[in-house]
């Protein structure tokens, strides 16, 4: 259980932390959309719960950056940018190398057995659903987060953890953005076991180096899905398209 779930199931009864959950998993899967209206009705009939949790949960994501609050327009999905994209990355990639060089220098065999079997549990996922076109597999998402948590696992910083867990949820949002857009396959499981097996072997340099192109790759994917725009584009919100040629709103 991340850092983050560990706060939902601790929070006052009045917030039904499943539905923070489900609706933090739709936004970063982008089954909810960039720039997406959450109107509390829709969302009511969607969740099948009241508009006291829905709307505790929406203030909660709207801290997190994942939603943001109109003044008399109501809640939104937090739009996408070039700029956003770019600095998340760079900010994600510092703070995921501390923690991931913490990590091996305090890691255990109890650590080294964990991030084995988050390993093995996430080669045998699919990115996406069969025969549901680009949408994106749950088990896969879940086990990507796991893989990714469990190499900085034994960083020993809850603080730090608690600043990776958000930046975490932010960077999937627009990874998960590359994976329904119609880009060439990536042997992204190739570059996890790399990533594992130099952190496995304590060799710092390599692991935090392999850790960081791999942001890069996924990064310049997210900047091809931006499709017909510069990727010099100032911070604004951008159309982007999916597989089946639809803009995402």
């Amino acid at each position: 259980m991340t850092l983050v779930q560990k706060h939902d199931d601790a929070v006052e009864p009045t917030l039904n932390a499943a539905v923070l959950r489900q609706i933090r998993a739709d936004i970063v899967a982008c089954r909810l959309a960039p720039n997406e209206r959450l109107r509390v009705e829709a969302l009511r009939a969607r969740y099948g719960v009241g508009g006291s949790p829905l709307r505790e949960a929406l203030m909660r994501l709207e801290v997190e950056g994942l939603v943001t609050l109109e003044q008399n327009k109501g809640f939104r999905v937090s739009p996408v940018s070039l700029e956003q994209l770019h600095d998340l990355m760079r900010t994600r990639t510092e703070i995921e190398s501390i923690a991931l060089r913490w990590s091996m220098e305090k890691g255990g065999v109890e650590w080294e057995a964990d991030l084995l079997a988050a390993f093995h549990r996430l080669s045998r996922q699919k990115k996406t659903e069969r025969g549901a076109g680009n949408a994106i597999n749950a088990a896969w998402l879940k086990e990507h987060r796991s893989f990714h948590s469990a190499l900085v696992a034994a960083c020993g910083s809850p603080k730090l953890m608690s600043i990776r867990e958000g930046l975490f949820d932010q960077a999937e949002r627009y990874a998960s953005l590359s994976i329904i857009s119609k880009l060439p396959s990536r042997n992204d499981i190739g570059e996890h076991e790399q990533i594992m097996r130099a952190a496995l072997a304590r060799q710092v340099a390599r692991a935090t180096q392999l850790l960081s192109a791999h942001f890069e790759r996924t990064t310049e994917r997210v900047a091809k899905s931006f499709a017909g725009k510069s990727l010099a584009a100032p911070a604004r919100t951008i159309r982007l398209r999916t597989a089946n040629g639809k803009d995402v709103k």
